[in-house]
C-alpha cells in the first residue's frame, strides 16, 4: 500500500497503482476488489458498505476453498494408498516367495501382463487426479 499511496502523490492514477499491486500479488481476490474500487469510483455510491461487501465475500471465498480441500484431502489419500498398495503388495509377495513372482518377470504372458497392471494403474491414477482436483 505503500507504494501505491507513493505513486498517487507523484501523480499516478490510484486505480492503476491497485491493479500494479494485484499482478503483483497474484491475487484474483484483490484484482476484484479492485475492479470494485473502479466501478464505484464512475458510478458513486458507498465505498465503505462496497468495501465491507468485497471483504466478506473474501471471506466466503476463503471459507469455501478450505472446506474443498478438507473435502478432496479424503480422495487424495485413498488415490496413493491405492497407487501404493499394488508395488506394496508385490514387494511383500517377492520377498515372501520369489518363485511366485518370478514367471512376471521370465515369461512373456507375466511380462504383458505386468505391463498391462501398470498402464491400468497409471490409467486409475490420471483419473482419480482429475476426479479429485477441484478448480477455484
Amino acid at each position: 500500500m505503500r507504494r501505491v499511496i507513493t505513486a498517487a502523490r507523484l501523480g499516478r492514477d490510484v486505480e492503476d497503482s491497485l491493479d500494479g499491486v494485484a499482478e503483483r500479488m497474484q491475487s484474483a481476490d484483490f484484482a476484484w476488489a479492485v475492479m470494485a474500487i473502479r466501478i464505484q469510483r464512475e458510478v458513486g455510491g458507498n465505498l465503505a458498505e462496497l468495501l465491507n461487501t468485497v471483504a466478506d465475500t473474501m471471506v466466503q471465498r476463503e471459507r469455501l476453498r478450505r472446506e474443498v480441500a478438507a473435502l478432496t484431502a479424503e480422495g487424495k489419500i485413498s488415490a496413493i494408498i491405492l497407487g501404493a498398495m499394488p508395488v506394496g503388495l508385490g514387494i511383500l509377495m517377492w520377498l515372501i516367495n520369489p518363485g511366485y513372482m518370478k514367471p512376471l518377470g521370465t515369461t512373456g504372458l507375466g511380462q504383458g501382463m505386468l505391463g498391462l497392471a501398470i498402464v491400468s494403474a497409471l490409467i486409475g491414477f490420471v483419473w482419480m487426479k482429475k476426479t479429485i482436483t477441484v478448480e477455484m
